[in-house]
């Protein structure tokens, strides 16, 4: 059964009980870990030893990971194009697989619930359609994932900030940006990750991860000052290269993809022998999904992917002039 509907998704669920050993597979952001806490509040409650693994596009393989203990497996916020092949190593377990990305080929017998079709619905605010629980969490983990910048979210936002008479700015800063900071502060331990926030009971509990919180917030206000000065900019597409201390390319894309809405941000930082790209464009022109892999296809050892407002990449450091230059000979001819 390729795509299934919420309701039969809701029945997956509704049937796991004690009986049963569920593996939360999930992406290592903020949508991927909120999503996943709901899902493991769920198994929880409903008797099933339950237990999960974070996904780091880079390092994660899913055959490398110990499922075998599990009966049942449910893996939230990792596209279709990161696991098409090696989900296959899977064998006989029901899988029940959640996501937002665009869609590949997954075996048959995966219950899959993607909501392309839909718009931009982040994992965090399906996973809460289909359990109704903690609806604070999924917003924290939807705007985690910019859904506020797609309209079909809207009233999924709206309705929450009235009821709790807040603007987004507010919830952006009190809510989301320290549980995200806190994602980004622990990158290196990510083992710690979801213990911490799977802990946190309220927006109240948030206060507590202040102390990670303060470090990410003082290094994007670093960077935020520095874009201003050092950024390159052609024909409508800006490029930031820069070494930041914690990985804020997200944050900080995000935050100066708001003030200036106008162009194509492409934000690049080193690791190890390659170059990391986060790409924004909200001038729904091009898409940068579409961009990245264009510019992409004369480069060896490339790894791209993503939506048309936002996509990220990795390209070999040697390859970072090339890649530019692609960029502004696409831009000219396009």
């Amino acid at each position: 059964m390729p795509q299934i509907n919420q309701e039969q998704a809701k029945e997956f669920l509704n049937e796991i009980s004690k009986k049963d050993k569920v593996a939360i597979i999930h992406h290592d952001d903020g949508d991927g870990f909120c999503s996943a806490i709901l899902f493991y509040d769920h198994c929880i409650s409903n008797g099933a030893k339950t237990k999960t693994f974070h996904y780091n596009h880079s390092k994660t393989k899913i055959e490398n990971l110990p499922l075998k203990p599990f009966n049942k497996i449910i893996i939230t916020d990792i596209a279709t194009k990161r696991i098409n092949g090696s989900i296959k190593t899977i064998k006989d377990k029901q899988i029940l697989y959640t996501d937002h990305h665009p869609k590949f080929p997954l075996p048959e017998e995966i219950l899959q619930l993607i909501t392309t079709d839909e718009g931009y619905i982040p994992s965090s605010r399906t996973t809460y359609e289909l359990l109704g629980q903690k609806k604070w969490l999924a917003l924290i983990g939807t705007i985690s994932d910019s859904a506020d910048l797609y309209k079909e979210n809207d009233q999924f936002i709206n309705d929450f900030l009235k009821e709790n008479n807040l603007t987004l700015e507010e919830f952006q800063t009190k809510y989301v940006y320290p549980l995200s900071d806190t994602i980004i502060c622990l990158k290196k331990t990510p083992e710690k990750i979801f213990p911490l926030l799977s802990k946190i009971s309220s927006l109240k509990k948030l206060k507590k991860l202040k102390k990670y919180s303060d470090k990410i917030e003082k290094e994007i206000a670093r960077y935020e000052k520095r874009y201003e000065k050092e950024k390159e900019e052609f024909d409508g597409i800006s490029f930031f290269y820069y070494k930041p201390k914690f990985p804020i390319n997200k944050p900080l894309i995000n935050i100066i993809t708001r003030k200036y809405p106008g162009k194509i941000h492409l934000f690049l930082s080193p690791k190890g022998k390659y170059v990391n790209i986060s790409a924004r464009d909200q001038t729904e022109k091009i898409g940068v999904n579409i961009l990245l892999e264009a510019t992409t296809k004369n480069l060896k050892d490339v790894k791209c992917g993503g939506h048309p407002r936002a996509s990220g990449g990795q390209i070999l450091a040697k390859d970072l002039e090339k890649f530019k230059q692609n960029i502004k000979d696409y831009i000219e001819k396009n």
